[in-house]
């Protein structure tokens, strides 16, 4: 018995590097708030519960050390692939809201972001929580799992993945996260625009007003009322582009 477990701990050991690679890379278990033991933990417990499927369908693991090293940087490539891939769409809403804070003029007002680190504005910041809180809700920690699992069919640990293909599977993603985070955003920075349109016209019809003084917190507070008529159709878009990384998830692993 102890024979065995001796045996399948190298085995293991690739599998523990491929499962904590995808989550230290991917949105929810990546965030700075959440404690190194915690994350290790997870890394344990889920390997532990995939390694039987793997075990069974994997070839023999390579006996000198060098192979068994490059071997090793390949499992955390996948789970950086993986988990960046997924995390890639809350950029999305990240972008969409430093679009807005800059047509308010809020660009001064930033707070720590807890899932990438550095500084972000409130209003992304209000975004990224709402798309996690979605993400979870949509059972999304299921779908990065998943893609996990699925990634030993399209990768077995004995073999390299198809980098060219997974590149342009990456810039896809790219695309998607700007083109999401315009649709987001584009409601209320066209709002914007228009009051400045307006507050140019007053301030060519009266000169006397100091549009300049006026034109900032006008645009403050339009900008949150707008925001608030249309929160929940941002947060059915949120959630559209939350249910759309499922698919673009499993196509990333599948094309591996």
């Amino acid at each position: 018995m102890l024979l065995n477990i001796v045996n399948l701990l190298p085995l293991f050991t690739i599998v523990l590097f491929r499962t904590a690679s995808v989550l230290f890379f991917s949105p929810i278990f990546n965030q700075t708030g959440l404690p190194l033991l915690i994350k290790i933990g997870l890394a344990l417990v889920i390997a532990l519960v995939i390694f039987p499927i793997v075990s069974d369908s994997q070839q023999m693991l390579p006996d000198s050390l060098l192979p068994f090293i490059l071997l090793v940087f390949k499992e955390i490539a996948i789970g950086f692939v993986i988990g960046y891939g997924a995390t890639l769409t809350f950029g999305a809403f990240v972008v969409a809201g430093d679009l807005i804070s800059s047509e308010m003029g809020l660009q001064m007002a930033e707070m720590v972001d807890p899932l990438l680190g550095g500084n972000i504005n409130p209003i992304a910041q209000l975004f990224q929580m709402l798309g996690l809180i979605l993400f979870l809700a949509l059972d999304g920690h299921h779908w990065i799992i998943n893609a996990l699992v699925l990634s030993y069919k399209t990768v077995p640990i004995t073999e390299f993945f198809e980098s060219g293909m997974t590149m342009g599977k990456i810039m896809q993603l790219f695309h998607g996260l700007f083109v999401s985070a315009i649709k987001i955003a584009a409601p209320i920075m066209i709002i914007l625009f228009l009051v400045v349109i307006v507050a140019g016209l007053i301030g060519k019809a009266i000169p006397e007003i100091n549009i300049m003084m006026l034109v900032f917190p006008m645009k403050i507070m339009v900008g949150f009322l707008v925001l608030g008529i249309t929160f929940p159709f941002i947060v059915r878009a949120m959630e559209y582009v939350i249910n759309i990384l499922r698919k673009d998830l499993y196509g990333l692993v599948g094309g591996m």
